[in-house]
């Protein structure tokens, strides 16, 4: 007795081999790639290169008998990022104000590659439109609690605009490029003129 199989089973059973073949091909690389990851790595609180290196420690001058030091005095903050700290916001955002009348403020996760290319874009953007910039973790409790007090549930990746004292001008939720950002603080920066 001979065993023949029709065309399209010959297919079908071909591709079948063919997918099976792929499949396991795809879960032993997945498996390898799992398996080189072995060391766990800490939250970076700026993972897109917002750190700055620490400054050298100075030399120590020569000890020479000295005048006893006078009382420091608390250094004065600019009425600006009082005014911002009284209205709640977060210090980043206030000291931001402090330096610059319009401030945008990313949100990102730092475990998402989209968040990484709306960081940069957000922080081109900023560049271009020659505001304040001020990079949140949506991840980081210390870092946008105040804001998700204030403004409820936060878009991730996300950005705010805020204006001198303390007023959030815009909020645009999702993937923005840097010259829609650029034009949206540009805008906001002219109708606060």
């Amino acid at each position: 007795m001979t065993f023949t199989l029709s065309p399209p089973v010959r297919i079908a059973a071909l591709l079948g081999v063919l997918a099976a073949i792929l499949i396991g091909g795809g879960m032993t690389m997945l498996g390898r790639g799992e398996a080189t990851e072995a060391v766990p790595h800490a939250i970076n609180p700026h993972p897109f290169g917002t750190t700055k290196k620490p400054a050298a420690p100075a030399a120590a001058p020569a000890k020479t008998p000295a005048a006893p030091a006078p009382a420091r005095k608390a250094p004065d903050r600019p009425s600006a990022v009082v005014v911002a700290l009284k209205a709640g916001l977060p210090l980043p955002i206030a000291r931001a104000l402090g330096q610059h009348p319009v401030v945008v403020v990313s949100l990102y996760n730092p475990y998402s590659q989209v968040d990484g290319i709306s960081f940069a874009e957000a922080r081109a953007g900023a560049r271009l439109a020659g505001v304040g910039f001020v990079p949140l973790n949506v991840l980081s409790q210390a870092q946008i609690g105040k804001l998700t007090e204030q403004l409820g549930l936060l878009p991730n990746p996300g950005l705010l605009i805020y204006v001198r004292p303390s007023t959030l001008a815009a909020k645009l939720s999702g993937f923005t490029d840097k010259e829609t950002m650029a034009q949206a603080a540009h805008n906001v920066a002219a109708a606060r003129r």
